[in-house]
């Protein structure tokens, strides 16, 4: 009889040990797929956040270099006129047009900046927040500058929302850079696991 149970117990722990080896199986093998499929995403996403952050550097150049062509180039008139002793006169026309000609250059901003804003994560929204609000400070400036007679009021200084916004960018090309620029790993699959 103890040869009997003996066989049945030796057949019962192997049939145990089978089927704990085929969950450890299921749950590595599950578990490798899921790190796959996390790893696949970060790398789209990586892709993704690459091509939105570049299209919105471009498009913040463009507007920004906009501005400040339209700015040198009245700044250039208005010194001409002033050496010929020509009047400079600004009137709500000057106003309307500064608003939309920086309306006109900020507008293809509003999209890509979107898209960032899409992709995250955290810490690059807050710098597209802060630039932002820097861009809308050199609309302002911008206004301000081209029809400073319109607005009898403490204006926005051109040249401290040039100088904020050049930091701006900065800040965001250096928190982009990180973010494009770290390979994916299993190991933030598990902290994006335990933070859902």
């Amino acid at each position: 009889m103890t040869e009997g149970w003996g066989a049945v117990a030796a057949a019962l722990i192997a049939g145990v040990v089978a089927v704990a080896g085929s969950f450890i199986g299921i749950y590595v093998g599950r578990r490798q797929v899921l790190d796959e499929a996390h790893i696949e995403h970060e790398q789209w996403l990586r892709d993704q956040r690459q091509e939105a952050y570049a299209a919105f550097l471009a498009k913040w150049d463009a507007a920004y270099t906009g501005m400040k062509q339209e700015v040198a180039r009245l700044t250039e008139q208005w010194e001409a006129m002033e050496e010929h002793g020509l009047d400079i006169s600004v009137d709500e026309d000057d106003l309307e047009r500064a608003q939309e000609t920086a309306e006109h250059l900020m507008q293809p901003m509003r999209a890509v900046q979107e898209r960032v804003l899409l992709l995250g994560p955290d810490v690059v929204d807050h710098a597209v927040e802060r630039m932002a609000r820097a861009l809308e400070t050199l609309q302002a400036a911008f206004v301000d500058h081209l029809a400073p007679i319109v607005r009898p009021r403490p204006a926005v200084r051109w040249g401290g929302a040039v100088q904020a916004m050049e930091e701006a960018r900065a800040e965001m090309t250096t928190v982009m850079r990180a973010e494009v620029r770290s390979a994916p790993t299993v190991g933030r699959v598990s902290r994006a696991r335990t933070s859902v």
